[in-house]
């Protein structure tokens, strides 16, 4: 609904101006309802008491299927399942984050949509603070074999390969960073400052958080026995495992 609104909302105000086929716009009197979800604030039940983990067998079985149909998103949902990071801070993870000698990464920042802006927003994780996350030799080896691969890309690319930043912007009372990816080709504004991101496509741009959400739908519409998946159910799986295996609930709570 918000999208078919934004769409009249142009298409009006274009028809008023520059083509004067009218002369005001309809849609500056509809005010759009939002639907806002009841939720019982004294409860003790956990938002995720529903969420199933998923497998060890599953969980191969999602990165066969994405190896075949959307290669890119497979590491940021090997992050997620290895470290338990949310959607938009896989997707703001940067390589000074990972720190392969002591094995653990720093998360400090997520990146999501803002649709007022139409831009990409860096900003701070969900809970506003920088936390460490430990992690074993498989998510290791599969950040060398990320690290040898995208430098093998950006060979191959040559000039079309991508590079990404983010500018400042203050406005107002507040500051805030948008997210930009420019190819060789292309003049980097003075403003721009470079951030090399762990999840990139082969191209090197940014493997984006509305793109694995189509992912993760697409992947709950067409495999067998994911109905319902989303990416958080990966993070829920991480903690799960971790309880499993006699982690403290007061330090995975924590992260």
């Amino acid at each position: 609904i918000h999208s078919f609104s934004a769409v009249m909302q142009q298409s009006f105000r274009f028809a008023v101006f520059p083509k004067q086929y009218i002369t005001f716009n309809p849609m500056q009197y509809i005010k759009l309802r939002y639907q806002t979800d009841e939720v019982d604030l004294f409860s003790d039940e956990d938002m995720d008491g529903n969420v199933q983990p998923i497998s060890r067998e599953d969980y191969e079985r999602l990165l066969a299927y994405l190896q075949k149909k959307n290669p890119a998103a497979i590491l940021p949902i090997q992050i997620a399942y290895y470290a338990g990071l949310r959607i938009g801070e896989a997707c703001g993870l940067a390589w000074q984050d990972v720190n392969l000698e002591e094995q653990c990464l720093t998360i400090r920042r997520s990146i999501r949509y803002d649709g007022s802006k139409r831009k990409y927003i860096i900003g701070p994780t969900k809970r506003k603070k920088v936390r460490i996350v430990d992690f074993g030799d498989t998510l290791v080896e599969i950040f060398r074999n990320t690290r040898k691969e995208q430098l093998k890309n950006r060979m191959q690319y040559g000039e079309l390969y991508h590079t990404n930043y983010y500018k400042e912007v203050k406005e107002k009372n507040r500051v805030y960073y948008e997210y930009y990816c420019l190819d060789r080709t292309e003049e980097v504004p003075a403003d721009y400052k470079e951030i090399s991101f762990v999840c990139l496509r082969p191209d090197g741009c940014l493997e984006l958080p509305t793109t694995l959400g189509t992912v993760c739908r697409k992947v709950a519409k067409t495999l067998e026995g994911f109905e319902g998946f989303h990416f958080h159910q990966l993070r829920h799986t991480y903690t799960s495992n971790l309880l499993a295996n006699g982690a403290a609930p007061k330090d995975v709570q924590e992260l």
